[in-house]
């Protein structure tokens, strides 16, 4: 059996952690189905058309001081502006991250960062952000 703690895991953009992050999500990868069918046909028939690489969330502590990953997130929310170096950690030495290798467009666009607070715990923040191009585990 090959299953992976969460002790190794973290979420990067490049080689800069994102300070403070408890989870990460991937999710799931999926295909459009194309119906095929034509007059005369007794069944329904369908052919595979694009890719969808689905969502990322990732969160967990909110960091103010974190310049190189919270605030650059926020930045790009901000900016409508696509992340392609994001990289979620699967163990010390894998992760899944945008192919900008195949297809240069490949990254994500961050669609919301939530911030939240309680009187008796530390601050949070969680963000999610929808998958553009294909992605791959490297």
């Amino acid at each position: 059996m090959a299953f992976w703690s969460g002790v190794n895991q973290k979420v990067t953009l490049g080689t800069n952690t994102v300070v403070g992050m408890g989870n990460w999500k991937l999710t799931g990868i999926t295909t459009d189905l194309l119906e095929s069918t034509s007059f005369g046909d007794t069944a329904k028939s369908y052919m595979t058309g694009l890719l969808d690489y689905g969502e990322v969330s990732f969160g967990g502590l909110y960091d103010v001081a974190d310049t190189n990953g919270q605030t650059m997130l926020l930045s790009a929310l901000s900016a409508n502006s696509k992340i392609g170096n994001i990289r979620l950690y699967v163990n010390s030495a894998s992760y899944w991250t945008p192919n900008v290798t195949a297809v240069s467009a490949s990254g994500m666009y961050v669609r919301s960062a939530s911030i939240g607070a309680d009187k008796s715990g530390l601050a949070t923040i969680e963000f999610s952000a929808k998958c553009t191009g294909p992605w791959l585990l490297v």
